[in-house]
């Protein structure tokens, strides 16, 4: 019996000193991390940017240490954005990141790097726009500084290529203001899209904008012929954004009258059905606003069919496809950073200087 007893006495303590034990719990709240107010800066809210001031340094943007309660490196970025931009329905969505580093506190800027932002973020070149810029600290959550509006006017940047001149009937036959095709691979073979509206839509090529260099002319059966005459005038029966590929290797032409769409698992009409993009004559673009998928690709192509089409080379639109080169199985399909509705932007305007863009709505 005493034994029973023993037990239940003991019981009875071991019960008592494990309540003695528990503790009562404490609320863990994370400490506040700020940007330091009104630390960050720019030198310059007004610039211009030109071929001319590409190497100088035109503006430099300084801020506050951010201080953490954990003793680690911070990291740095500072996020460049357009007005529209940062309002609530994208809340700083489309920027363009320039990643300073840890633990720094400052970042200059020259004129080409400025001019690359402005090419990610889509400015007008030659006009004045107002980009919004901030910075971001980073350790174990993320922190913003307030923000920075400035003007900034951009150049586009025009590579130099061997280059044909285009006069005739569609621009009035204007020799000072004809328009271009280029050999962008320096091979002889020149190209370019031509938005040709005229009454007759005759036209030459010249190598030079002036009347009395060489010209090309229509020698028959898609050759091409000196014709330093007013005859032989090529011409195309109606009107229409057409590619002009030259080649003076061979002596030949092909003109292509293009109507371009998009085609891909990425793209609403998938692999089956080109979803076609509308051509403006005044901004020489091609647009079109559809729901595209990340998990899918796609590719843009003229006429729905693979005879002229673009994907990505190196980082930069190419043809797998033309009436004048070979299959380039290196050009890969395009794809989307997320999925969602993008406005989506074909600029064959410049020659040698094609792309395209990517913009969420």
């Amino acid at each position: 019996m005493n034994k029973h007893i023993n037990r239940i006495i003991g019981f009875v303590a071991w019960i008592v000193l494990l309540s003695a034990c528990k503790k009562e719990p404490v609320l863990t709240v994370m400490e506040e991390v700020i940007f330091p107010k009104a630390s960050f800066t720019a030198s310059a809210t007004d610039i211009v940017l030109n071929e001319d001031n590409e190497e100088s340094q035109l503006v430099t943007f300084d801020w506050g240490e951010v201080k953490y309660p954990i003793s680690a490196p911070v990291t740095y970025t500072l996020q460049f954005a357009t007005p529209a931009d940062t309002l609530s329905g994208l809340l700083w969505e489309n920027v363009y990141n320039v990643q300073v580093g840890d633990d720094v506190l400052t970042r200059t800027f020259t004129g080409k790097e400025l001019n690359e932002i402005a090419t990610g973020l889509e400015l007008t070149p030659n006009a004045q726009n107002t980009v919004v810029v901030r910075v971001k600290a980073y350790m174990d959550r993320e922190v913003y500084s307030s923000a920075i509006t400035w003007s900034l006017v951009p150049y586009k940047v025009i590579a130099d290529f061997p280059s044909l001149w285009i006069a005739g009937d569609f621009q009035g036959w204007d020799i000072g203001n004809a328009v271009k095709i280029s050999s962008f691979r320096t091979d002889g073979i020149y190209e370019g899209y031509i938005h040709i509206t005229g009454t007759t839509n005759e036209f030459k090529l010249y190598t030079e904008k002036e009347w009395d260099s060489q010209s090309y002319g229509d020698g028959g059966n898609n050759t091409v012929i000196v014709a330093n005459c007013a005859c032989s005038n090529f011409k195309v029966q109606e009107n229409g954004v057409y590619n002009i590929t030259v080649n003076l290797n061979t002596m030949t032409y092909v003109f292509t009258k293009v109507e371009w769409g998009i085609l891909g698992d990425a793209t609403p009409g998938g692999w089956d059905s080109d979803t076609p993009l509308v051509y403006d004559p005044i901004t020489n673009l091609w647009t079109v606003t559809a729901d595209m998928k990340a998990e899918g690709s796609f590719k843009f192509r003229a006429n729905n069919a693979w005879s002229l089409d673009f994907g990505i080379k190196d980082g930069k639109l190419a043809n797998a496809n033309h009436p004048a080169f070979p299959y380039d199985e290196a050009v890969q399909n395009i794809t989307v950073p997320s999925t969602g509705n993008y406005t989506i932007t074909l600029d064959l305007s410049e020659p040698g200087n094609f792309n395209y863009r990517l913009r969420t709505n």
